[in-house]
């Protein structure tokens, strides 16, 4: 502890003007100062506390009147002090705030403007280092489909030394350790301390590169139930500076942490939403191209279908696919989501389908095979797949059906005025590797009908939450087959499930295939 110019002029006129006074200065650390010489015994000893040590003035024991001098100059000399320490601080703190003000205010366009995902972590990691003054300071990406994150910056300060090979191998495993712990939260802060004299996590992780606290924040994108973690931002250890001479890790480094993590997942979630929106455009192009243009022109039959998407892209699908024995095989399906993996897997669904049914005759075994090649694929992305099939050949009243775990089949008999329900009993596409499937043969009559659709139909709600049900739509059928062309029934159905919903928009994909028996000469 060194005393200001000012306390120590005070010190060395009190001893030099009054006689008998000798004061000295003991700081917690390095040696005292003295001034004046002690004065004869008895002396009486009047001592004041001061920032970082003491102040102890010896006088004469029977000068009552010096020895509330002395002791009132003390303490002044001790306010005094203390009021100065305080100034020094509060010009640190705010140097400090001004620097990291003007960081962040650096950053932002800098980071608008970085061209990749490495430059943009990269300028946002060396002004999170300068700005929180800290030894090291990681940013890791995070795909919440992935087991692992990437390092794609570790600064350690050294010119150069932004790189993903700092001490840390490339991919962390994205549930373990504190990097697991950081993304788990989606918000806030972890911050962990090193024990004396050990060390944190194993060798490879980012606590294990921490000599005294490691402060991780993940990095998110959105809000409230959209909200993605893109990442974490993780700082390591503080670094002694200008404005600051503890080693601790604090409120002020966990303001700025938050902040640079706000700015990059800003940035960089901007910047994926946009490459995102590309490729759904791209995606919702090419699932429109894999949709029938028409409706199959078989005689004996009429066939009409309409397919609604709920997002940018769906996981539903229809098709008119041709059998190996000339028959048209009418498909419909749903993989589970309604978003860019389920769109794109329903179009490896429409390519691996179509190529098994021109070498094979039987939609059970085209199954099969379907239900076999896209088990890993399925697994893998944690998504399953039903199907439904009906095979028709022209003029031919008796039909082939068959169902991968699909909605059941609704039958409307003419003859009856009644509607069937043939149920599905057969294996989800996804769930085992090699499922077996059975088909089963249904005759019609002219004016008899079948409805192929997906769950967004009878899962669909209106503003009670009631669902519209299988016995709805049955009803439905019921009152629209007598007399409508497929077409018809088709937006027959699609519009009673407008009315039930009363505007409201669906949560998921709508598909509805009409397949009507006609006579031969004939459309009714």
């Amino acid at each position: 502890m060194t005393l200001h110019p000012g306390s120590s002029e005070l010190l060395a006129a009190l001893s030099q003007a009054v006689a008998g006074v000798a004061v000295r200065v003991a700081p917690v650390d390095g040696p005292p100062a003295v001034y004046g010489e002690a004065p004869p015994l008895p002396a009486a000893e009047l001592r004041a506390e001061l920032p970082g040590g003491e102040v102890v003035a010896t006088c004469a024991a029977g000068e009552p009147g010096v020895r509330e001098l002395v002791a009132a100059m003390l303490r002044m000399v001790a306010a005094f002090e203390r009021l100065e320490c305080d100034m020094e601080s509060m010009n640190a703190s705010s140097l400090r705030l001004m620097e990291r003000v003007y960081e962040l205010g650096e950053a932002l366009p800098q980071l608008s403007a970085g061209v990749d995902e490495f430059e943009i972590a990269n300028l946002g990691v060396r002004a999170c280092h300068r700005a929180a003054s800290v030894q090291q300071v990681v940013y890791v990406a995070h795909d919440p489909s992935r087991p692992w994150c990437e390092v794609i910056v570790h600064f350690t300060g050294a010119e150069g030394s932004a790189a993903a090979t700092q001490g840390l191998p490339q991919f962390l495993p994205a549930q373990e350790g504190f990097l697991g712990d950081v993304l788990a939260r989606r918000e806030g802060f972890e911050l962990r301390a090193v024990p004396e004299g050990e060390r944190l996590g194993e060798p490879g992780s980012p606590e294990h590169l921490a000599q005294h606290q490691i402060l991780g924040v993940p990095v998110t994108f959105g809000a409230g139930g959209k909200r993605m973690v893109l990442g974490a931002l993780l700082l390591i250890d503080k670094r002694v500076s200008a404005y600051a001479n503890d080693d601790l890790l604090g409120t002020e480094e966990m303001q700025v942490a938050h902040s640079f993590a706000a700015m990059l997942g800003a940035v960089l979630g901007a910047r994926k939403s946009a490459e995102l929106g590309k490729e759904m455009t791209m995606a919702r192009a090419i699932q429109r191209q894999i949709l029938p243009l028409a409706a199959i022109e078989l005689s004996g039959f009429d066939v009409a279908a309409e397919y609604r998407v709920c997002g940018a892209v769906g996981g539903d699908y229809f098709d008119y696919v041709p059998l190996a024995d000339g028959r048209q095989m009418v498909v419909i399906a749903d993989v589970s989501g309604h978003n860019l993996a389920s769109g794109m897997m329903m179009v490896s669904a429409r390519a691996m389908l179509r190529m098994l049914a021109s070498v094979r005759s039987e939609p059970a075994q085209v199954f099969d095979r379907l239900a076999a090649s896209m088990h890993e694929d399925l697994t893998r992305t944690e998504r399953f797949l039903t199907a439904a099939a009906v095979a028709l050949r022209a003029d031919d009243r008796v039909v082939e059906y068959v169902s991968a775990g699909h909605n059941d089949l609704l039958v409307y008999r003419a003859a009856s005025d009644r509607v069937e329900a043939v149920a599905s009993r057969s294996t989800i596409l996804g769930f085992v590797p090699d499922p077996v499937y059975e088909s089963c043969r249904i005759r019609l009559e002219p004016g008899d009908c079948l409805l192929l659709f997906t769950d967004g139909i009878t899962e669909a709600m209106d503003e009670t939450e009631a669902m519209f049900g299988d016995d709805r739509l049955a009803a439905v059928l019921a009152q629209l087959a007598p007399g409508r062309t497929a077409r018809g029934i088709v937006d027959g159905v699609l519009h009673e499930l407008d009315r039930f919903r009363r505007g409201r928009l669906g949560h998921d994909d709508v598909t509805v295939v009409a397949i009507r028996c006609v006579a031969r000469e004939g459309r009714r």
